[in-house]
């Protein structure tokens, strides 16, 4: 039995109950120097840190993420994975883009942003990869990190959907996806199931926990057919929950249906504007001058003047 859950980043030592082949995402960096950063929000851990991964019995990490290039060390901790942990397959690289498990594939990628370093396997190239070897597996599985602008929403993006349709239809048996910090809406196309975010499995990052609702998350153990778990987290475990979550995931699942641009920006508008100029102003601070420019252009790009026009008719999901 395979079980996916969403980001994982080792802060502190923790241990989950799991006797399945475990799949997540590893979202940060390793390094004791301190690196310099464009972003407002790193994810770099001491290399002690590194240790805790050994307390989550995981089959496969996948490091086709935003955060694993944010110490400018990559190929360096990518090697000491590999050399430290023999028994996780580490994938979504160029190198590796997939992991097999019992007939299984498992490809991990990345969307197109500028975090995603050169040796990050990216999303263009996944609707090749899934013709190339499908023939090959029983079952293709996509495991993505994906929709930047949807961070801390329910909602993935019309881009998002039409790709997940696009790789099913290529023959993808299946997509899970990551990088929301909320786990995210789903829906069945052509009888195969598309999560299009599981959320945090076990991310206690300092912006996530800006957020509501970032220490729960979703998890799927897919054998005769996928059951749907919830577990919560806090510095110190992971445990399963039972509560509302499920009626959740099928409210936010509903306006999947009949999804368009603007439907979705009145969805998440607000949080996305105020989130990205919070962001801004954590540059600005940094490096008012370099910062200023980029930061003008944003303010009167398509996108942003959609979700400032659309956060006019907001639909707020304060049950969720």
């Amino acid at each position: 039995m395979l079980t996916f859950v969403g980001d994982y980043a080792p802060y502190h030592k923790v241990k989950f109950d799991n006797k399945s082949f475990l799949v997540g995402n590893l979202e940060c960096a390793f390094s004791d120097i301190k690196a310099n950063s464009w972003k407002s929000y790193t994810s770099v851990l001491p290399c002690k840190n590194m240790d805790f991964i050994k307390e989550i019995n995981f089959s496969a990490l996948s490091l086709a993420n935003n955060h694993t290039y944010d110490a400018g060390n990559f190929e360096e901790f990518y090697k000491k994975l590999e050399t430290e942990y023999p028994n996780i397959q580490f994938f979504g690289t160029i190198e590796k883009p997939y992991v097999v498990i019992e007939e299984v594939a498992i490809i991990g990628c990345l969307e197109k942003n500028r975090s995603r370093g050169e040796n990050i396997f990216p999303e263009e190239a996944v609707l090749s990869l899934i013709k190339k070897i499908k023939s090959k597996f029983s079952k293709v599985y996509i495991y993505p990190h994906w929709g930047k602008e949807g961070e801390y929403t329910h909602y993935p993006s019309p881009r998002q959907q039409k790709l997940a349709h696009k790789w099913i239809d290529a023959g993808a048996s299946g997509v899970f996806g990551s990088h929301s910090h909320v786990f995210q809406g789903k829906e069945i196309y052509k009888n195969k199931p598309v999560y299009y975010s599981l959320g945090n499995f076990y991310f206690p990052h300092p912006e996530s926990k800006i957020y509501p609702n970032t220490n729960v998350g979703l998890t799927l153990e897919i054998g005769n057919g996928i059951k749907e778990k919830f577990i919560e987290f806090n510095e110190n475990k992971i445990e399963y929950i039972i509560g509302k979550e499920k009626d959740i995931l099928i409210k936010i699942s509903a306006p999947l249906k009949n999804w368009g641009y603007f439907s979705w920006a009145k969805y998440i508008g607000k949080i996305y504007l105020n989130k990205n100029t919070a962001s801004w102003h954590i540059r600005l601070k940094n490096n008012f001058l370099k910062t200023l420019p980029l930061f003008c252009l944003w303010q009167i790009m398509p996108k942003t003047l959609l979700f400032r026009i659309a956060s006019l008719f907001s639909v707020e999901d304060k049950k969720c």
